[in-house]
């Protein structure tokens, strides 16, 4: 494209972008559209800004700084503009709104870039899940609940653009990645696109407007700033899954970097509406920074316990049983490789047994992780004869038939915001031990799970031995698991909707329609 006719392309998506928020602004759908995209501009320009000027408040200045230069901007841009606006003349402000919105297009590459103002809808931000291939804990949230809302509710999914500032739909390929999990091959590496979907146009910015903004997952550090200002300066909602605060509350069990990026999206939810806790644990600790908040000037969210699913009931007959109760069982820990998981107290019970002369193998299965002590225990291990895998990029399809024949699976995790694997073990019939506290006491309290002290060595050993053992102990917690309360993802995806979205979307859905009158009036 030659330089002229990038700047006539600009010049149109600058119309475009200001017309599609002339209605909102300035009551109007505007004048007929120009012949000269460059005069369409100006008089939409003039028209919006000076709609901003009779009724300045920061959720106006918001919407008029996103279609300035289809990035969404953070609380300190939208009051350093409110401050121009209430300090500067009429050309001062109308030169530096040019200016200021002019050299950020140029800096983010979205000169031509249009907008998509949504009114009324519910976004979900399922950007990690979109761009990779990972399937661990949150992930597998994400692709259990978002096909149910896409079948259920009306929805829009999601992802920020590739510098974090903007919102955009997702790609044919990212919506399969998140929608229809099932049908996708993982690449071997763990992302498989997370450039912009190649098109004939820049991808439109989604701009909500009274609207609810869902974070099911933790969402890219650099958009938190522009979170914050979409839950405090603009008429959206923003509420989200609170999954843990295990960066902060256990800080020396995970990488610092990781604290460093936790705490940017906290500066994101407290500015939220609503949060909800997937456990009674996780529920406490958010509730935990809520209560902190009043000390800024701020109310926090309203914090609210919808649990994730524990098991649904099984029947232990209907399983075949043959391969996990073969001659040499097999013993599962499934989880990310990170010291809080604990792994390094499995492999030791595990060896204290095998000098025991007990015969039995042991598979660890997970994702991504950190600290070399558990590999390289491992691979000592391992070269030392003992029955012992480690696997990795495992499919659900091979997942699920690990679980199946595990005789029992391993979690004595030192810090959990729920504890997936405990129930998802509990899905296949298969016992569990796991830590007699927190989230995982709670999903192991309605049976078929035994609990231990994760920091004392002797309990695992001894749970272990048990359970390897004593086949009688076995078959009673499988009865336990089949005897269990049914809650499965389809009751956990109403009851999430229930706390989070509904209470917000009705008052955004009644906003609308008070604006909608009070625009038919000017």
């Amino acid at each position: 494209m030659t330089a002229p006719d990038l700047a006539t392309a600009a010049q149109a998506a600058l119309a475009g972008r200001l017309r599609a928020v002339t209605p909102i602004l300035a009551g109007t759908s505007g004048p007929d559209t120009a012949a000269d995209p460059a005069v369409d501009a100006a008089i939409l320009f003039e028209i919006v800004v000076s709609a901003v000027e009779d009724d300045l408040t920061d959720e106006r200045v918001w919407l008029l700084m996103a279609a300035l230069s289809a990035i969404l901007p953070t609380r300190a841009e939208v009051d350093a503009t409110r401050r121009r606006f209430q300090l500067d003349s009429a050309i001062d402000l109308r030169m530096h709104l040019l200016d200021t919105a002019l050299a950020r297009v140029q800096a983010a590459g979205t000169a031509t870039t249009g907008i998509e103002v949504v009114v009324g809808e519910v976004l979900v931000d399922v950007d990690h899940s979109a761009k990779h291939d990972l399937h661990t804990g949150i992930q597998r949230v994400t692709r259990n609940l978002l096909p149910r809302w896409d079948t259920e509710r009306s929805i829009v999914p999601v992802v920020w653009s590739l510098d974090n500032t903007a919102l955009r739909r997702l790609s044919p390929a990212e919506t399969s990645r998140v929608i229809r999990w099932g049908t996708v091959t993982p690449t071997t590496a763990a992302t498989i696109d997370v450039a912009e979907p190649v098109t004939a146009e820049p991808p439109a910015v989604v701009v909500p407007w009274r609207s609810v903004v869902v974070l099911v997952e933790v969402p890219p550090g650099p958009a938190n700033d522009r979170l914050a200002a979409i839950g405090s300066k603009s008429t959206n909602a923003l509420v989200g899954i609170a999954y843990d605060v295990i960066p902060i509350v256990s800080a020396d069990a995970v990488p610092p970097v990781e604290s460093m990026k936790f705490a940017r999206y906290l500066t994101a939810v407290k500015f939220a509406s609503r949060m909800a806790g997937i456990s009674a644990a996780a529920t406490a600790e958010m509730r935990g920074f809520a209560r902190m908040l009043p000390t800024q000037g701020l109310t926090g969210p309203v914090v609210s316990e919808v649990s994730l699913p524990a098991a649904g009931r099984q029947d232990p007959s209907a399983r075949d049983s043959s391969r996990r109760d073969a001659r040499v069982p097999m013993v599962l820990s499934v989880g990310s490789h990170e010291p809080r998981k604990n792994h390094l107290a499995i492999l030791f019970a595990a060896e204290r047994l095998w000098r025991e002369g007990l015969a039995f193998s042991l598979q660890f299965i997970g994702g991504s992780g950190w600290g070399d002590e558990f590999p390289r225990v491992a691979a000592d291990l391992k070269a030392a004869g003992r029955p012992l895998e480690v696997r990795k990029g495992v499919s659900d399809r091979d997942l699920n038939r690990a679980l199946t024949d595990a005789l029992f699976t391993v979690f004595p995790s030192l810090h959990e915001g729920y504890g997936l694997p405990v129930a998802e073990s509990m899905a296949h019939g298969t016992p569990v031990i796991t830590s007699d506290f927190g989230s995982m006491a709670e999903i192991a309290a309605d049976g078929g799970a035994v609990t231990i002290d994760p920091r004392d060595d002797e309990q695992l050993v001894a749970a272990m031995r048990s359970l390897l053992t004593d086949p009688d102990r076995i078959n009673r917690l499988r009865q336990e698991i089949a005897d269990r309360p049914e809650r499965g993802w389809a009751e956990y995806a109403d009851e999430l909707w229930a706390a989070l979205v509904e209470p917000e979307l009705a008052r955004c859905t009644v906003a609308a329609a008070d604006s909608r009158r009070m625009e038919g009036t000017r």
